[in-house]
């Protein structure tokens, strides 16, 4: 489901089916705001509007927010010749039952053809309803072990940052929970997921022991060496990729023989 503009003020116009020509948003206000005054109702009514092509036909879903529908009034005689027309009222209820998962990022990435984002999201984030998070357990979400699909992912999440940021706004849900867990203390984090100690970090970047201990202590790493630690972390990840080629030169030879 994306959502392309504004209807009414602030009241959100959500459309499905990329695939399908859509009418012009002009127009679907038109519609529904003779929809509205069929029945004296306004615009502070409408929760959100959905509309869907089907075939030749277009649909229009209203939604009125929690108790704004008047009992007598609303009957379904409303007719237009071109657009279907259906609507409900917003149940506290139902909101409380439909509140934001990860499925519904899922499906947002991949309306936007966000393929990469939507499989990060099917593997390790869930929501709450509130915040987004890592869904894995700590011990096993090794994010700056190169062989892992979590280095992947955890670099997808923080390029495609702004994209997340911009659904999150969507559906109102804070990223600022998952970001923290994606930025934590590097050294000690490389070291853990790496299973090696502060002085065999500090060998490979060509930094003393002190300076590392120090470092991962206070939670403070300079750039330089945060630059010295992404590019250790780089050339393992080099080093995997030159292996995984080779494994794959090799069954090819031998297939070919």
């Amino acid at each position: 489901m994306i959502q392309v503009g504004k209807l009414f003020q602030r009241v959100p116009y959500y459309v499905r089916d990329l695939e399908c020509e859509y009418k012009s948003i002009h127009e679907i206000e038109e519609v529904v705001d003779e929809f509205l005054s069929n029945y004296m109702m306004t615009t502070a009514d409408l929760h959100s509007v959905f509309s869907n092509n089907r075939d030749s036909s277009t649909n229009l879903h209203v939604l009125f927010n929690d108790g704004s529908m008047p009992k007598d009034s609303i009957h379904p005689d409303f007719k237009h010749p071109i657009f279907d027309i259906t609507y409900e009222e917003l149940k506290d209820s139902k909101t409380k039952a439909k509140k934001v998962n990860s499925l519904m990022f899922i499906e947002e990435f991949q309306n936007r053809n966000e393929d990469d984002l939507a499989k990060t999201f099917d593997e390790i984030i869930g929501c709450d309803g509130e915040e987004l998070f890592i869904s894995l357990k700590e011990e096993k979400f090794d994010m700056y072990n190169p062989s892992s699909a979590n280095f992947d992912y955890r670099a997808n999440l923080i390029t495609k940052k702004d994209v997340i940021i911009d659904v999150c706004n969507l559906f109102d849900i804070t990223h600022k929970h998952l970001y923290e867990q994606l930025n934590p203390n590097i050294i000690k984090q490389v070291c853990k997921d790496l299973n090696i100690t502060y002085k065999a970090l500090a060998k490979e970047i060509g930094y003393k022991p002190d300076t590392i201990n120090k470092a991962a202590s206070l939670g403070k790493v300079s750039e330089q060496l945060l630059k010295a630690i992404n590019m250790y972390l780089e050339n393992l990840r080099l080093k995997e990729f030159l292996k995984d080629f080779d494994v794959m030169k090799s069954t090819l030879k031998k297939i070919l023989e």
